[in-house]
């Protein structure tokens, strides 16, 4: 924007001529009139002279559209706009069909329909990406997996139809409204009147009528259509897309400064660090690249073509150093002898309906030809993490146990820690579990089995 507009537009606003302007700066109304042409500049005590008549800003009368910057700080300019913008939308509606014929409202209509069908199937694959977000986050029927579910299902089914509805009401405003112009003309309306005084003379009175045409424009092809709608929900489906990219990026951010701070706890993890540094470098780059197809923005390809090849040799070499260190890492099925372990062991009378409930538990036979009448049961846990008991009712033995909530996670982060500088990981999988061992005699044991299996398969 010039600065010659720019001053045009502010004298005319003010509603005052050049000849007044020129007066006020002490110039000739020439001088005012080729400062609106760009033909020449003011000097700057009367563009300073100008910006105070005004009240305007000095870079913005020169260098910025005066128009766009008041706009900006007017916000309820742009409410005003916007209810105006909703309002001519609803009358050119309106318009539209009262001055169409019956048939070309059937074939709006058929039209109409079309373009819905093609929308509830663009949203299948919207569907399946909201249920696959739903999945990847399911931890089970607890209360993080139930609030994201809900919680995710009202964000996107209220999103979907904002955008939904929007996309419709676009792709109406082109189809339709865009292609009928609807001009509202005032033409002369002449009637005859005879005059008294000569019936030879007649005179004319002139009055104004309001006449609506529609005008039909140039078409607009119904592949054209398609394409822009393919175009939008494309656009939006990665702007759903970004949801989780965004969340996901977060995400190894934070492993990636945990996996620094076990630096300084004495385990240095080069492949993983590497891993979590190129894939936030990657998603970053994916992210900024669908918000330059969402919203037409102009990043450097070189720069990202650079840093995406980056990014990957960068995964790649800790990928590498990631399999490298857990090929030479010793894997073990147990838990760490640091971890406090309790027994409770019982000896009772066998007899031919007693059962025991051994059920999911770490179930160990050991077999004793000396026991022929007894058995006997130990049961270990680990009790910060499990309360058990041995509980007998008539001939049915059973483990009353249950699981303690509060876990010590700093146990259990320093053990794998240790454990890992050493070259070891252990499961942790008997953890929050009960081992039992049965001792007796092999025909005992026999049919110890025989009644669990006929009680529960």
């Amino acid at each position: 924007m010039k600065f010659g507009e720019n001053l045009q537009k502010l004298r005319k606003e003010r509603g005052i001529s050049q000849e007044q302007l020129a007066e006020q700066l002490g110039v000739t109304r020439q001088s005012v009139s080729k400062w609106e042409s760009s033909a020449s500049y003011p000097e700057m005590d009367k563009i300073v002279a100008i910006c105070n008549i005004f009240h305007c800003d000095m870079d913005v009368l020169i260098n910025k559209d005066i128009t766009e910057e008041r706009d900006k700080k007017d916000a309820s300019k742009v409410v005003k706009v916007g209810f105006k913008n909703i309002a001519d939308y609803i009358k050119k509606t309106i318009y539209l069909f009262e001055h169409q014929s019956f048939k070309d409202i059937i074939k709006m209509i058929a039209q109409v329909m079309i373009i819905i069908c093609v929308m509830l199937c663009f949203s299948i694959p919207f569907m399946l990406f909201k249920e696959m977000v739903v999945s990847l986050f399911y931890t089970g029927d607890n209360w993080f997996s139930i609030f994201f579910s809900r919680f995710w299902n009202f964000i996107f089914n209220a999103s979907y139809g904002i955008l939904a509805i929007a996309t419709f009401l676009y792709i109406f405003k082109v189809k339709f409204l865009d292609g009928e112009e609807i001009v509202i003309e005032e033409v002369n309306e002449s009637l005859d009147t005879i005059d008294d005084d000569n019936s030879q003379d007649t005179v004319k009175d002139n009055k104004k009528k309001k006449v609506i045409k529609v005008k039909r424009t140039e078409g607009f092809s119904l592949l054209d259509l398609l394409s822009k709608a393919i175009t939008l929900c494309l656009k939006v489906f990665l702007l759903f897309l970004l949801i989780p990219a965004i969340i996901g990026v977060i995400m190894l951010i934070i492993a990636f400064v945990l996996l620094v701070i076990l630096i300084f706890r004495g385990l240095f993890l080069v492949g993983p660090i590497f891993i979590a540094l190129g894939i936030t470098v990657f998603c970053l780059i994916v992210i900024e690249l669908i918000l330059d197809f969402i919203f037409n923005l102009r990043f450097s390809r070189r720069r990202v073509i650079i840093t995406i090849i980056s990014s990957v040799v960068v995964s790649a070499v800790g990928l590498g150093l990631s399999i490298w260190y857990f090929l030479n890492l010793n894997v073990v099925n147990d838990v760490p002898n640091n971890f406090k372990q309790e027994t409770q062991e019982e000896v009772y009378m066998m007899n031919d309906e007693l059962l025991i409930q051994y059920g999911w538990n770490y179930i160990k036979f050991v077999e004793d030809e000396s026991m022929t009448n007894q058995i006997r049961v130990r049961i270990d846990y680990y009790p910060d993490y499990t309360a058990a008991e041995l509980e007998k009712e008539d001939n049915e033995i059973f483990i009353n146990y249950d699981t303690i909530n509060s876990i010590r996670i700093n146990e259990v982060t320093d053990s794998i820690i240790n454990n890992l500088k050493k070259n070891k990981l252990y499961t942790y999988d008997k953890l929050g579990t009960v081992s039992m061992t049965i001792t007796s005699s092999k025909n005992n044991i026999e049919k110890l089995k025989e009644n669990y299996n006929k009680q529960y398969q």
